[in-house]
């Protein structure tokens, strides 16, 4: 007897007395697919749903057929299920390591692994796995044992076997591939998740020319063939029949679960993953969504998420348009968000010590900058500046950018960049412009900021996965709800009334309010040359954040108000229906007053734009309005020989007059309404104007 079959009666010798397992196959271990739910307990379709279709050796592609034998086992139709060689290499290997570290596995081994064996990387389990490796070649066919494993691989992406395969990332049945798409699937199997062509392209083109030449080695192509099969592009795409529900959530839930459990314990091991996930809500998402870019180019996406405000719940998801054309999640894309970055500067206003009815004027303004030339900010629109004092509340209102800027020199933005850290922000840079949204975020930080004013001041890291349990109901991991204090009661409550204004007549989210039908508080973003579209808001039970705009940074040529506002409303007017219509309820210790939006005083009859503002007690003004105290009289109308005609000059001046009685804002802003007219000169026929008095 040669001294290579006594080492391999040694191998079975060692098997049968110590690893003390059948001389016959055992049953298949059936894998169990792991189950999402919602936060109500439905199953969410799509983590493991259909992850596996058994289809017949003919129904799979000859091209794919050699190419799994080229690149995995060029040797499968020779041998009898094992490389003596190669086994023994591998298993000096691992003694000498003390672990499993070398593999030389043939497809019937893999076989055998996948069918009956755990990923475990023990000796014992390779030893197993080639006991077993031999009843399979003597209990089955070449073909058989090759439909076996074309069936039972896994591919990456939930998918298990050839046919899921290819509807994960063809879109198409495993028969009806073309040869680069089959080649390119089967070099996925050797590092499904490092391969896979959705998160890493290039490398899976790589991995497809490692085919291709091992196709060309074995003589199963010509090299001229390997060259032309190479270059023909490739397009992925997913079947809509197995994306499941809320697929970009889902994606994301599979990512975080493979990275903690590995992908066999994903999609084999059984678990039941509890998410926060509300499905009723998803699909109110999906719908106002999929309605708001209707119509639009294809190549222009959106984003939406919702959170829960009181725990920071992720409720709903959708990073794109269309999962099966691109799985990219845009809920996580860092964009610029214009406008709607204003609040968090305005909060630490109110916290330092300022009021809504504070008035700073829109003119022109520069300030300096060391090494570059001074920053002139201007408003959108026909008019850079409005010639007039805005209380904070109508700046944010109609979201005058002058002001903001205004605002943000006198705070300090070294101070506005510390201070939005407060609402899960990092790394904001220090800028005049950084109220304008010159930083990058995402749509799920600016939703679980907003969601802080929401919740009386406390900002709550969002998250989605609630808890996950095994097969065996241990309980692997659970999360809960952390949070911090961001900013007082009373100043997220003051914010909160300054965003509802955004919401009533003169702001720019006016056109929005009907259509979420209860009280509701938001802010519209555009950033500068129209790239990215926003909206973000919310109501006292749930906040969510829209963002619009193309991958590739195109414009969008329109304006938060008018293309992610209606998305956002419709969302939270269909999503609203899962609570009862509430107000923002108010501290104690804030004050309500109307106040004249001309003079930041307290408003009189006569006030032509009074608006209710909320102070915290003692801050509020003290003064009424002086500007409308008393009716307004006319001018006595002169004899014809006193009254030529108008002036050059009064013309200009009237012009002057009307052009600061203009409302205003960012290109991304609805126009506001204005409720009244400045007044007219005082003087009348019976009031002699210095009889008229001042009141302090």
């Amino acid at each position: 007897m040669t001294r290579k079959r006594l080492l391999w009666l040694y191998i079975l010798i060692f098997v049968v007395v110590s690893s003390g397992f059948s001389l016959q196959l055992p049953a298949f271990q059936v894998p169990q697919p792991s189950v999402v739910y919602d936060v109500n307990g439905k199953v969410i379709k799509g983590l493991s749903s259909e992850n596996q279709i058994v289809i017949p050796l003919e129904d799979i592609p000859d091209s794919f057929k050699k190419a799994v034998i080229a690149v995995e086992d060029k040797n499968f139709y020779s041998h009898h299920g094992v490389d003596p060689a190669g086994i023994l290499r591998a298993l000096i290997a691992d003694i000498k390591a003390g672990e499993v570290v070398a593999g030389g596995s043939t497809i019937t081994q893999q076989t055998a692994k996948i069918l009956y064996l755990t990923n475990e990387r023990t000796l014992t389990r390779k030893i197993k796995e080639l006991w077993y490796t031999i009843i399979l070649e003597r209990k089955y066919s070449k073909d058989e044992i090759l439909a076996l494993y074309c069936n039972s691989i896994y591919f990456g992406q939930g998918a298990t076997g050839i046919e899921v395969a290819a509807r994960t990332f063809f879109g198409k049945e495993a028969r009806q591939l073309t040869v680069p798409e089959s080649t390119l699937l089967a070099g996925l199997p050797n590092y499904p998740s490092g391969f896979d062509p959705y998160v890493h392209p290039d490398r899976a083109k790589a991995r497809q020319e490692v085919v291709l030449e091992r196709m060309a080695a074995e003589g199963y192509i010509t090299q001229a063939e390997r060259d032309s099969i190479a270059q023909q592009p490739l397009k992925y795409k997913r079947d809509h029949a197995i994306i499941g529900d809320a697929p970009y959530f889902v994606a994301m839930v599979r990512e975080y679960l493979i990275k903690q459990y590995g992908e066999n314990m994903v999609f084999q091991g059984g678990l039941k993953v509890y998410t926060t996930l509300d499905l009723t809500m998803q699909q109110a998402a999906e719908r106002a969504l999929a309605q708001g870019m209707k119509g639009r180019p294809e190549a222009l996406q959106g984003a939406l998420v919702a959170v829960d405000v009181s725990n920071g719940q992720i409720r709903a998801m959708v990073g794109g348009r269309d999962f099966t054309q691109s799985s990219y999640n845009r809920v996580f894309a860092t964009r610029q968000p214009g406008s709607t970055f204003k609040p968090f500067m305005y909060s630490l206003a109110l916290s330092s010590g300022w009021t809504q009815a504070d008035m700073i004027p829109c003119e022109e303004v520069e300030f300096p900058v060391a090494g570059s030339p001074p920053y002139k900010p201007t408003d959108y629109g026909d008019e850079p500046y409005h010639w007039r004092d805005f209380t904070l509340k109508e700046a944010v209102m109609k979201s005058d950018n002058v002001v903001a800027v205004t605002l943000n020199e006198r705070l300090g933005p070294a101070r506005v960049a510390r201070y939005a850290e407060n609402f899960g922000f990092s790394g904001i840079k220090p800028v005049l412009s950084l109220p304008l949204g010159s930083t990058e975020v995402t749509p799920l930080q600016m939703a679980a900021g907003y969601a802080a004013f929401a919740n009386k001041g406390v900002y709550s890291a969002p998250y989605s996965i609630i808890k996950v349990v095994d097969s065996n109901g241990k309980v692997m991991e659970e999360n809960r709800t952390q949070q911090k204090r961001s900013v007082s009661v009373n100043t997220a409550y003051l914010i909160t009334d300054m965003l509802t204004g955004v919401m009533q007549s003169g702001g720019t989210g006016a056109h929005l309010r009907s259509a979420v039908g209860r009280p509701c508080a938001g802010k519209t973003g555009t950033t500068d040359e129209f790239k990215d579209a926003w909206f973000v808001g919310y109501t006292p039970y749930l906040c969510c954040a829209v963002w619009v705009g193309y991958d590739d940074n195109r414009q969008v040529n329109q304006s938060g108000g008018v293309v992610a506002g209606p998305i956002w409303a419709n969302f939270l007017g269909m999503a609203g229906a899962a609570f009862q219509p509430s107000d923002f309820p108010r501290p104690e210790g804030i004050k309500r007053l109307n106040i004249c939006m001309d003079s930041g005083l307290v408003a009189v009859e006569a006030c032509p734009r009074p608006v209710s503002m909320a102070f915290i007690s003692g801050t509020e003004p003290g003064i009424i309005c002086y500007w409308h105290q008393f009716e307004i009289p006319l001018l006595p109308e002169l004899p014809d020989w006193l009254n030529p005609g108008q002036t050059e000059d009064e013309g200009d001046e009237r012009n002057d007059n009307e052009r600061r009685n203009e409302g205003g804002g960012e290109a991304d802003d609805e126009p506001g309404e204005e409720s009244g007219n400045q007044p007219e000169l005082p003087g009348d026929n019976d009031t002699p104007l210095q009889q008229i008095r001042i009141v302090p």
